[in-house]
C-alpha cells in the first residue's frame, strides 16, 4: 500500500470542519483498545478461498501497534471470524447465496480450533490479551460476539482498528462502533483489502463520515505523547 490513500480534498474538508486533520490524537491507554480483525490463516494462507494477497505486508505494522499498546498499558483484542451451526442458522440468507463447496470450506476452515481459524503465527499475540470470536462481519451486531460486554466491563471508550479486510470486516465493525458512540480510528497501513481501490474507497468514506484514519507511525507518536487523558 502507498504512504497514504486519503484524498487531499478530504483532508481539507475535515480540517475545515473539525479544525484539524485528525480528531483522535489524545489517548488514555487504559480505556483504549486495539482491535486486530481476522488476521487468521483463512485470510493469510495462499490457496484459501478468502486469501488476501495484500495482508502479509501489514503484519510488521500490526506488531508495532501491539507492542506500543503493551508498552503504554493499552488493551489488545484479537478478533477472529468463526463458523458454527448457530451462525449458519441465524445468517442463512448470507450463506444461502454461496455454492455448497464454498460453504463446506468455510465450515471446515473457520470452525473453532481448525487451521484456518488460527491466528497467523507471525503475529505478536499473547494469552494475556483479549480474544473474541465473531460470527458476522461486524463484531457489534447483536449476537455476533461478546464484544460489547468485554468493552463495557473494561470501561473502554476508544477503539483502534486494523486487520483484514479493510472494506468488509474492518469497516463493518468500525462503523458500528462509531454508531455506538465509541471514538474510532482506523490505521490505514495496518489494514489490507483485496484491491487498492477497495481499500482507498473505504478509508476515504470512513474518514469523511465515521472516524479518524491515521498511519501507524502517526498513531504511535500520538499514543506515546499522550498525557493519559482523552478529548
Amino acid at each position: 500500500m502507498p504512504d497514504s490513500v486519503l484524498l487531499p480534498s478530504n483532508i481539507e474538508k475535515i480540517t475545515r470542519r473539525d479544525g484539524a486533520p485528525h480528531s483522535v490524537t489524545t489517548f488514555n491507554p487504559a480505556t483504549t483498545a486495539l482491535l486486530v480483525i481476522d488476521m487468521q490463516n483463512f485470510y493469510m494462507v495462499e490457496g484459501q478461498i478468502s486469501y488476501c494477497p495484500n495482508a502479509h505486508p501489514i503484519v510488521p505494522n500490526i506488531n508495532g501497534l501491539v507492542q506500543s499498546m503493551r508498552n503504554t498499558g493499552g488493551n489488545i483484542i484479537w478478533v477472529r471470524n468463526v463458523t458454527n451451526e448457530a451462525a449458519f442458522r441465524t445468517w442463512s440468507n448470507h450463506y444461502g447465496r454461496m455454492k455448497p463447496a464454498i460453504i463446506d470450506a468455510r465450515k471446515r476452515e473457520l470452525a473453532e480450533g481448525s487451521e484456518g481459524f488460527k491466528l497467523w503465527p507471525e503475529l505478536d499475540a499473547s494469552d494475556h490479551d483479549i480474544w473474541i470470536n465473531k460470527t458476522r462481519y461486524s463484531a457489534f451486531i447483536e449476537g455476533a460476539s461478546n464484544m460489547p460486554e468485554e468493552l463495557e466491563n473494561r470501561d473502554i471508550d476508544t477503539l483502534i482498528f486494523c486487520g483484514v479486510v479493510t472494506n468488509i470486516c474492518v469497516e463493518s465493525t468500525a462503523r458500528d462502533a462509531m454508531m455506538l458512540n465509541y471514538r474510532t480510528l482506523i490505521i490505514e497501513d495496518a489494514c489490507a483489502a483485496n484491491s487498492l481501490e477497495a481499500h482507498t474507497a473505504t478509508l476515504n468514506t470512513f474518514y469523511s463520515n465515521f472516524g479518524d484514519v491515521q498511519m501507524t507511525k502517526e498513531f504511535i507518536g500520538h499514543l506515546g505523547s499522550s498525557d493519559g487523558t482523552t478529548v
